[in-house]
Parts: structure tokens; C-alpha cells; sequence
């Protein structure tokens, strides 16, 4: 659109209308400029409200359930789009400092063969440096790593911390849950698609129709899910009043829990190699947590400082079968699990991991020029095995 001035010495007439006119006028426009200017500015503020706004009716101090609406528990798997972006550099995982890289004195002692679970003491080890970083495809085809089949074994359940230290949280669930403590005992119904926000209260936590304990379990049967903070969840929910603040922990298997980190971590169209190699990776950065919790509460985080985690938002039918096609299977260095670094790029790697771990992007690229993820995972962790979770 154009805009056309008129010069500043261009003479401009204007009509004086008469006293009772210009009176009459006024009114006029009064009342219609009035409710028009009510609707202009009172329209954005009421399209603004959120759809889960809490009531403001207070019971004993507590409040009141709210429906959840339209924030209904949606359909958990979907079909990976045909088509194939071009990797997003904004996706870099995890990114966390050399504290990571855990010194060899405090290192715990095991092996990860032939039993694993999560209780079970692993060594970890830092992956060596990669043989090419300043390239998506090397010169010659990189150093295939040695197959191994699928584990066949029950996986662990790992800990991930969806929220943390927050004010509030607000929960649902697809399903009717008891709601129980530490111990196991009941301690009333959460209705399916019900919201309640959960406040850190002086002796535990508040917000539900009476007080709850310092900490309480949500756990759906069969395929339920738990509604945290806009994201639906898989597996067991753990909410604790952590020093007069929240923190939700949800605790699930560790496979079913890849599904949706592969499918934060990298597109769903990617190559099914790539997405191999992103698997087996993730397993083994989790895996290696689980050795060495980040707190006596859970073994890692949700966001990019861990591994990006959103629930079932990011569940994939190719990014479930690349988890199912690598169940179990592990990097190791020596008998040890690896902690396996990976990030969005060769620079990324380089300049935080020191050049140890893999790069998403180019990870990308050699699948999409035909590399196998045993080629992928050979390049980027030289010297590695292939193990399995017992």
C-alpha cells in the first residue's frame, strides 16, 4: 500500500460549521464512537482470555476443579509427514557444559553386560573424539560399528523432571486416577479431563477440594495419560513440594520414553538410519543419567541442558520404529556405557563437547546419502561397541 502526502504549503480549506451543528455532531459521534471504541479494545482483551483460566470461587481455601475443555487427551501416535525439511539448526541437545563429563575417580563400577536395570551400578565413559567433524560425508565410508539384535528384555523406567521448581503446576488426567501418596495409599479420585492447579502450600501441596501431602502420585492404568502444564504424558506422575516450590516428575519406561525424544530431537522424515542412530544415542545419554541422577528425585531433565522431552506430542509412528528396531541396544566404550553427546552441528560438537559426539545435522546428511546408522554411530563414536540392556 502507497501513501501519497500532500506538500506542506498546499492550501487546505476546511468548512466552519455553526455553534448548535458543531454541538449536535459531537453528540452524535459520542454515541457512536463510544461503543465502537468499547468493542475495539474490549474484543482483543476477551479473545485473549486462556482456556484454562482457574476459577476465582474459593472453598475453604482450596480451588475448585475446572474442566479441561478443549485440552482433551488427543490421540497419541501419528503418521510422520512425507516431507523431509531441511535440518533446523535450532535444534542442538543436549547442549550441557564439560561438567558432564564425569571425572573418572567418581565414575560408579560395572558393567552393562549381561544385566542391566536402573538400580543396577554402570561405568560411564566419555566418548572418544570423532574422526570427522568438519565434514557432513567423509572421505571414505566411516567404520561400521557391529550389530546387535534387539533386546528382548523388560525396560527401565527412567525419571524426568517435566516441571521444576514452579510456583504452581496444573494437572489433569485422560481417566478417572486415585491420586495416592508415597506410600501407596488413596487418597481420593482426580476426574478424567478435570484441571486442577496445584500450589506449593506451607505443609504440602494445595489447590485440589482438600490438602494434599508434600508429595502425591498420579498413576493411569492401561493407556491413560497425565495432563502437565499443556503437555500429555505416558507412565506415572510424581508431583513434590520441593522446599516451597514444584516439581512434577514423570516416571515411565525408558523405551517409550525415546519415542518422544527422538521425535523433539530430529524430524520424523528423516532418514530411518538417522533416526536409528538418534535412538541409540538418546538410549545410551539416558541410560547414562540413570547411573548418575541429576537429583535424589530424578535422572534428568526435559529440556535441551538434558535431552527434549514434550510427552506424546512428539510421538511418531517412524520414531516408535526406530526405537522398537534398536530396543535395548546401547553405545559402550570398554565394557562402558558412553555417555554419548550429540548436538545440532559439526560446530556445536566441537566447540562445547570438545569434537565428542554427534552432529544431528550430519547425521542427516550421510543417512541421506545412504550411510547405515552402524556407519553414522561409527563415525561419530570411533572406538565404540554396540551392547545390550539385560
Amino acid at each position: 500500500m502507497h501513501l501519497r502526502f500532500l506538500p506542506s504549503n498546499f492550501p487546505l480549506k476546511i468548512p466552519q460549521l455553526p455553534a448548535w451543528w458543531q454541538v449536535r455532531y459531537g453528540l452524535v459521534g459520542a454515541g457512536l464512537g463510544l461503543p465502537i471504541l468499547g468493542v475495539v479494545v474490549l474484543l482483543p482483551l476477551w479473545r485473549a482470555q486462556p482456556a484454562l483460566t482457574p476459577p476465582l470461587y474459593l472453598s475453604q481455601n482450596y480451588l475448585s476443579p475446572d474442566t479441561l475443555g478443549s485440552v482433551a487427551a488427543p490421540t497419541p501416535l501419528k503418521n510422520s509427514p512425507q516431507h523431509v525439511p531441511t535440518p533446523f539448526l535450532g535444534k542442538s541437545t543436549p547442549t550441557g557444559s564439560s561438567s558432564l563429563f564425569f571425572p573418572s575417580q567418581d565414575l560408579l563400577s560395572a558393567r552393562p553386560t549381561p544385566a542391566l536395570t536402573p538400580q543396577t551400578p554402570a561405568t560411564i565413559v566419555n566418548p572418544p573424539v570423532a574422526n570427522k567433524t568438519t565434514s557432513f560425508a567423509p572421505v571414505t565410508p566411516p567404520k561400521a560399528l557391529n550389530p546387535v539384535p534387539p533386546s528382548q528384555s523388560r525396560s527401565p523406567e527412567v525419571r524426568v523432571a517435566v516441571v521444576d521448581k514452579q510456583g504452581q503446576v496444573r494437572i489433569g488426567v485422560s481417566a478417572n486416577v486415585q491420586i495416592t501418596d508415597d506410600r501407596g495409599q488413596a487418597l481420593g479420585t482426580l476426574a478424567a479431563n478435570q484441571a486442577v492447579t496445584l500450589q506449593a502450600g506451607g505443609q504440602g501441596l494445595t489447590g485440589w477440594e482438600k490438602p494434599l501431602p508434600t508429595s502425591i502420585w498420579l498413576t493411569p492404568g492401561g493407556q491413560g495419560l497425565v495432563y502437565v502444564d499443556g503437555y500429555w504424558y505416558r507412565g506415572k506422575m510424581r508431583i513434590i513440594n520441593l522446599n516451597g516450590t514444584i516439581t512434577a516428575i514423570n516416571q515411565l519406561e525408558l523405551e517409550q520414553y525415546l519415542v518422544a525424544v527422538v521425535g523433539a530431537e530430529v524430524y520424523p522424515s528423516w532418514p530411518v538410519h538417522t533416526l536409528k542412530a538418534q535412538a541409540i544415542a538418546a538410549r545410551s545419554y539416558a541410560l547414562a543419567q540413570m547411573f548418575r541422577p541429576a537429583s535424589r528425585y530424578f535422572d534428568l531433565g526435559n529440556t535441551e541442558r538434558w535431552q527434549v522431552y514434550r510427552g506424546i506430542k512428539d510421538e511418531w509412528n517412524t520414531t516408535q520404529a526406530a526405537v522398537q528396531n534398536t530396543r535395548g541396544i546401547v553405545l559402550t566404550h570398554s565394557g562402558r556405557v558412553m555417555v554419548s553427546m550429540y548436538a545440532a552441528t559439526d560446530d556445536i560438537v566441537r566447540d562445547v563437547f570438545g569434537g565428542r559426539g554427534m552432529s544431528q545435522t550430519g547425521a542427516y546428511e550421510l543417512g541421506k546419502q545412504g550411510y547405515s546408522y552402524l556407519q553414522i554411530l561409527g563415525n561419530y563414536y570411533p572406538g565404540a561397541s554396540l551392547s545390550q540392556i539385560q
